[in-house]
């Protein structure tokens, strides 16, 4: 956490424990939070997914594992990881330094999808700004489309802060998006259009906590999603089917 705020054009609202989140959870009237998980080099991916195991046997949480590309005994650590009932693996583009659609990575996504985890992607701009951001809309779009019959989300619906290339090649497309510094940056008419273009199916609330606040966000998504029914699906309904709870 240190490092990151360091690094950080967004300051954190929390310190990235377990304990705060839950906190967090309480005071937000969150449920269940999905906890993604990232391996930036080869060597933490044991020990970063021996985290996600212990962290899932909390009911609050909803832990995803990560593989580095250049882990090794790929295939082992995906079945320990389906084994202990985790049910996705996060991949961050730019923290793990890959690009998203490079064909060198498919073989990773089908060994994931063959085991039937959900795949989540860091997409559009982070943390830290850089001159090349590894998954831009189009790209995520394009490995979404190739790998359709697995259940791919995008988060920041596709593309922090690349909002045009997500409405050109993202939104109305058959892959699910979440909401993190999504839907709370986007004009009123942009997110009236997203709305009515997207699947309200696919989109799945995400605050990106701990740089995020919970309370702010389900606060903003009450006052800016009118239909109740949109809003129930948005805020749990889409991510209760996807994930089996």
């Amino acid at each position: 956490m240190e490092n990151l705020t360091r690094i950080s054009v967004y300051p954190p609202c929390l310190n990235g424990t377990l304990s705060a989140l839950k906190e967090s959870m309480d005071r937000a009237g969150i449920h269940r939070s999905v906890v993604l998980n990232i391996a930036t080099n080869p060597k933490q991916t044991e020990n970063v997914n021996n985290f996600a195991i212990e962290a899932n046997a909390d009911e609050k949480i909803i832990a995803f594992g990560s593989i580095h590309p250049d882990s090794e005994n790929v295939v082992s650590e995906l079945a320990r990881l389906k084994a202990n009932g985790i049910l996705g693996i996060k991949f961050h583009p730019d923290f793990q330094d890959f690009e998203v659609d490079d064909r060198r990575m498919y073989p990773l996504y089908e060994k994931v999808a063959e085991f039937g985890f959900i795949m989540l992607f860091h997409c559009g701009h982070d943390l830290d700004p850089r001159a090349k951001y590894n998954c831009i809309p189009k790209a995520f779009a394009r490995v979404a489309h190739d790998f359709r019959g697995a259940t791919v989300v995008g988060a920041h619906l596709g593309g922090q802060d690349m909002w045009n290339e997500v409405f050109e090649y993202v939104c109305g497309k058959d892959v699910f998006v979440d909401t993190s510094y999504g839907f709370g940056w986007l004009t009123k008419e942009q997110l009236k259009r997203f709305l009515s273009e997207h699947d309200n199916d696919k989109i799945l609330f995400g605050t990106d906590s701990p740089w995020q606040s919970q309370t702010h966000d389900v606060e903003m998504m009450k006052a800016r999603i009118e239909d109740k029914a949109v809003f129930n699906k948005i805020m749990g309904g889409n991510a209760a089917r996807i994930l089996g709870i």
